[in-house]
């Protein structure tokens, strides 16, 4: 006998299972309801809105594939932590198919300047851990950064980077790598 769902944690994992077996474009209160064994308006009482359980769904996703938590990743190598970034989005990928295609426009179609605020705040996280490691990396050439180039602006740059492979997934991440290390050390 099923048990209804009756909290946060728990509908979200159904999200988070739909979402890797149908699809983003699959999750609305209707069918997270029926995964539950709860009525709609049970779902309601977590999340107020589809937009709200789609932010929670897509913040949890992730979560799951940057295996992230509210504390920065730990390297002390730019071009290892890079590469395990690289590595975790083609994981995830395999996990969560055509959800790094397809979650932007979910959003979009449902309230556009949440998703910007929240995608805002994930990649706010990840260049702030990006530009962590970049110091902690004692390898990195003295004269690496001046005024014409920053740890800030070369993080920016590489982060550009990342999203465009991410984007274009066809396009092969090891020439990034190979940039940033030409120029790092």
């Amino acid at each position: 006998m099923n048990l209804p769902m009756t909290s946060r944690e728990e509908i979200i994992s159904i999200c988070q299972k739909i979402a890797k077996e149908k699809g983003l474009a699959s999750i609305n209160m209707r069918s997270v309801a029926t995964e539950c064994h709860v009525s709609v308006g049970a779902i309601y009482n977590y999340f107020p809105s589809k937009t709200e359980l789609l932010c929670a769904t897509i913040e949890r996703i992730w979560q799951d594939i940057f295996h992230m938590s509210k504390e920065s990743f730990y390297f002390t190598d730019f071009i290892e932590c890079l590469s395990w970034l690289f590595e975790s989005i083609q994981e995830g990928s395999k996990k969560y198919p055509e959800f790094l295609s397809r979650h932007a426009m979910v959003l979009a179609t449902e309230n556009k300047n949440i998703g910007q605020k929240m995608m805002e705040n994930y990649f706010v996280h990840l260049k702030n851990n990006l530009k962590e490691v970049l110091k902690r990396d004692t390898k990195i050439r003295k004269d690496a950064f001046n005024e014409n180039l920053s740890d800030t602006l070369f993080v920016d740059y590489i982060f550009e980077l990342f999203i465009f492979t991410i984007v274009n997934s066809e396009q092969n991440y090891k020439g990034i790598l190979e940039l940033a290390h030409r120029y790092l050390y």
